[in-house]
């Protein structure tokens, strides 16, 4: 059995490693293909029902009203949904990545500035979907014990609202 701190050690490795392989990834993309890549839409997310999925207060409400089994049930069922939210958000925050790192060449030191500061947090969004989608994976086996972090949806929110104001920034 590997004990929880090589486990522990192990994903902040695979954590370092990734996001010096973002890093690497972003310096050498062209301007044309970042372009290319954020002008692809972004996956319309409902925050506000992947939010209600993750809710602390409704997995309390739905522990006490339903016997054991079936909360394990249910909540499984609201573990894999907000899977597929998650995997929109990472998505997403790849189209932000390359939005940021666009903007960040822009000759406007105000915009590139803000570039620069939504491909971070993007970065940091791709990490927290990561970590995320790792602990929904863990949630299936143990739903009464686990349960996911509803910080990514005010992430996302942030980062979503930068990269929003940007194009008016940028007109002028």
């Amino acid at each position: 059995m590997i004990s929880p701190a090589i486990m522990i050690l192990a994903v902040l490795v695979f954590m370092i490693v990734l996001f010096l392989g973002a890093q690497v990834w972003l310096r050498y993309l062209g301007r044309g293909s970042a372009l290319a890549l954020h002008a692809r839409e972004m996956v319309p997310i409902d925050l506000e029902a992947f939010e209600n999925l993750i809710d602390p207060e409704e997995e309390e409400f739905l522990r006490t009203s339903l016997l054991p089994s079936e909360f394990r049930r249910v909540q499984r069922l609201r573990v894999r949904a907000a899977k597929f939210y998650v995997a929109a958000l990472s998505q997403n925050a790849g189209v932000l990545v390359a939005l940021g790192q666009a903007a960040r060449l822009n000759p406007d030191s105000e915009i590139a500035a803000t570039g620069q500061e939504i491909m971070q947090k993007a970065i940091f969004l791709k990490v927290w979907c990561l970590i995320s989608y790792m602990r929904m994976e863990a949630a299936l086996f143990f739903p009464e014990i686990l349960s996911p972090s509803n910080k990514l949806a005010n992430q996302y929110m942030l980062v979503s609202y930068m990269a929003a104001s940007l194009p008016g920034r940028a007109a002028a």
